[in-house]
């Protein structure tokens, strides 16, 4: 059964297009260090709650999932440009949760 991880972002007012942006701009780093690991963008402008943004990744296990990111992040935790891209996120929201799904 595979894995989906949410990554649901809660930006301030008037910020979701910039944290798609944000979005795109840290998969473009990701990507280049774990290709396997695609995203998807999702954001919800008109219910809800006001400038939200879904991160979605998916993959086989929570394992292969974890073993995903922790590549990623051994490749670029220390990495300049990462960090840069990283700080960013601060100025864009209130906060953020993390959601994994099993696909049946």
């Amino acid at each position: 059964m595979a894995i989906v991880q949410r990554r649901v972002f809660y930006g301030k007012v008037g910020t979701a297009g910039a944290l798609v942006e944000w979005a795109n701009e840290m998969y473009g780093l990701i990507s280049a260090k774990e290709p396997k690991l695609t995203q998807r963008v999702l954001t919800d402008h008109q219910s809800g709650r006001t400038d939200r943004m879904v991160v979605e990744f998916e993959a086989e296990s929570l394992a292969a999932l974890d073993a995903m990111i922790d590549n990623v992040m051994a490749d670029l935790g220390s990495d300049p440009a990462f960090q840069a891209t990283f700080a960013k996120l601060a100025d864009l929201i209130d906060h953020a949760e993390v959601e994994q799904w099993t696909v049946h």
